[in-house]
């Protein structure tokens, strides 16, 4: 559902990182390279393609940063603060692909995305974008499982919601008091690679769901109504002209304006 789930849910920053073991930020580009995948098989279009390289970007960068304060205590603050604006700015880009997708409207999310990203440069904070990425992120997995419904995939519609709650559970051992214990930490990893599994799984079924009908994915939720099928025959070139033949046999008809009447 996002790039460090445990990272945009956490409440508030703690002042002194927990210890971090290599291996375990080795493993945290495992969420986020699923996430990122999820994310470019949800998207619809090219405008969702970039987006989901935005919060690939933004995941990618905060796991940069903790590999290399584990590995070598380099501490390169500007990777850990890409995290938020970035997983904002793609997670937007992406909402309005679907949004195009599902043909709804858009310009909510406009409205929503430009006043937050006003109110984080006068602010010169963060936080603004911590909240809106969280949010945005959640309606990502509630689109993906619409667009899952739509064609037919319950499971993956079903899937979409159970990454989410995954992710949410992580909120109270995020506040527990051994949360710095490198083994309580592992744990809470592990549910966050589940968590990212399965939007994966959700977005791999959805894209499969999609192109299994022969479809092309941007074009998948686009309803074209049939062409009108025209009479064959005798009939698909009667002109209004003719009127009943007994002799002929079928339908008594007489010509009234050009138009075919039953009598």
């Amino acid at each position: 559902m996002s790039m460090n789930a445990l990272a945009i849910l956490a409440v508030a920053a703690e002042e002194q990182p927990p210890a971090l073991s290599v291996a375990l930020a080795v493993e945290d580009f495992a969420p986020t390279l699923l996430a990122f995948a999820g994310f470019l098989l949800l998207a619809p279009s090219a405008l969702g393609r970039i987006g989901a390289v935005l919060m690939g970007a933004g995941g990618a960068a905060k796991s940069t940063w903790k590999l290399l304060h584990a590995a070598w205590s380099i501490e390169v603050n500007w990777l850990d603060d890409l995290l938020f604006p970035l997983l904002a700015a793609g997670g937007l880009l992406l909402a309005l692909s679907l949004h195009q997708s599902l043909r709804w409207w858009r310009w909510p999310l406009l409205l929503i995305g430009t006043a937050v990203a006003t109110l984080a440069v006068q602010a010169r904070s963060i936080q603004p974008a911590f909240i809106f990425a969280t949010v945005i992120v959640i309606w990502i997995s509630v689109l993906g499982a619409i667009r899952a419904w739509r064609h037919g995939n319950a499971l993956a519609a079903g899937l979409f919601p159970v990454s989410v709650l995954a992710v949410i559970v992580l909120v109270p051992l995020r506040g527990h008091a051994a949360s710095d214990a490198l083994a309580f930490q592992w744990v809470q990893q592990g549910m966050n690679t589940m968590a990212q599994g399965i939007f994966f799984v959700a977005a791999l079924l959805t894209y499969r769901a999609v192109k299994g009908k022969g479809q092309d994915f941007s074009d998948a939720d686009t309803v074209t109504e049939p062409a009108q099928q025209w009479p064959s025959g005798e009939y698909a070139t009667y002109d209004g002209s003719r009127r009943w033949d007994p002799s002929r046999g079928g339908d008594r008809y007489e010509s009234q304006g050009g138009r075919r009447r039953r009598l």
